[in-house]
């Protein structure tokens, strides 16, 4: 794809995800300026592709306003995002500055929502989601109601097969269970407990789980009754369940959240036989008993991250009558699935 007319930047371009995203950004021919608070590690990032760096840190909102102007766009990929978003929203705000970033957080989604009518005003998008479950999972849903329009209920089921597991990632898994489960139910975000829901997908059994899918959904498709979830064993997804109250309590303890989301190093894992396997699988039903159920598989969930990134990039830079805050399937639709690398989708 042919650059931007004007620089796009890549903030937090020396984690483990942002490091991917650059080499992604760099195989499919762009030049993104790279950021990020710490300037060492964020050097060797820039010098290995030859990119230009920028560090400063998020707390420093005029400096950020500054290295934000002229940007067409600022990727995110510095999570929990619920701690990194705002403050990046606020300049790219202020600046007219596209944000996209990679989160899968229930509830920074729900956040960024309710900015819609900002950046209807600003002239920008906010798109929130950019990264392997909303994008795949937001874009799959779309497709399957698509086929379906009446559909009243809609089930997403995430199996994710991740090579490592981040310091990140697990911060953010802390902060998201502490706040219990949801379900969308007659149009409406409800609470429930964690795993309220189980099912199986063959062999596999699934339980519901708060994951920013649900939230991208519910805007996307406009089905009234959706639950989303991912693989966990029955037992452990009863037992989950009963402890719900109890597990939420314990998470609403910052030290315990800390704790367990400490950065303790975590060694790749072995491919599997086979290579790495994720897959997606969105079912959808109407008042009549009519059914669609849509499956897509891909690779390793980093991987897939990576790609997902910038497929959202290239398609957020080449249209510029869209504004508003957005997850990728509101935004590009179904459309979005063939830009999508190393994706096989089929009707079951």
């Amino acid at each position: 794809m042919a650059g931007p007319s004007r620089p796009w930047m890549i903030y937090g371009a020396y984690g483990f995800t942002g490091r991917l995203v650059a080499e992604e950004a760099v195989r499919r021919g762009h030049r993104p300026v790279l950021a990020g608070r710490d300037s060492a590690r964020l050097g060797q990032v820039a010098e290995r592709h030859g990119l230009r760096a920028i560090a400063f840190s998020l707390e420093d909102g005029e400096r950020a306003r500054v290295h934000l102007s002229g940007m067409a766009c600022v990727l995110n990929a510095a999570g929990p995002f619920a701690e990194t978003g705002p403050a990046l929203i606020v300049a790219c705000l202020d600046t007219a500055t596209h944000y996209a970033d990679l989160s899968g957080e229930f509830h920074h989604l729900r956040w960024v929502e309710a900015l819609d009518e900002k950046a209807k005003r600003a002239g920008i998008v906010l798109l929130t989601g950019a990264g392997f479950g909303v994008t795949y999972g937001d874009c799959l849903a779309r497709r399957a109601v698509d086929l379906l329009p009446d559909a009243t209920h809609l089930r997403l089921s995430v199996a994710a097969a991740n090579a490592q597991t981040t310091p990140a990632v697990r911060r953010t898994v802390m902060e998201v269970l502490a706040r219990g489960g949801y379900a969308v139910e007659a149009g409406q975000i409800e609470r429930r407990a964690l795993a309220h829901e189980t099912w199986r997908i063959g062999a596999l059994p699934f339980a519901a789980a708060p994951l920013g899918e649900l939230a991208a959904l519910r805007r996307t498709t406009g089905v009234a009754n959706i639950v989303v979830g991912r693989p966990i064993p029955a037992r452990a997804a009863r037992i989950v369940r009963a402890l719900s109250p109890l597990i939420q309590g314990a998470l609403g303890l910052g030290a315990i959240r800390r704790f367990l989301g400490r950065d303790r190093p975590a060694p790749p894992l072995p491919a599997p036989a086979g290579g790495w396997r994720s897959s997606l699988w969105a079912q959808a039903h109407n008042a009549r008993g009519d059914r669609v159920a849509l499956r897509l598989d891909t690779g390793e969930g980093y991987a897939a991250t990576a790609e997902a990134a910038l497929a959202n990039i290239e398609a957020l830079l080449t249209r510029d009558a869209i504004a508003g805050a957005m997850t990728p399937g509101l935004a590009f639709g179904a459309g979005l699935l063939p830009a999508l690398a190393h994706v096989t989708i089929a009707e079951i």
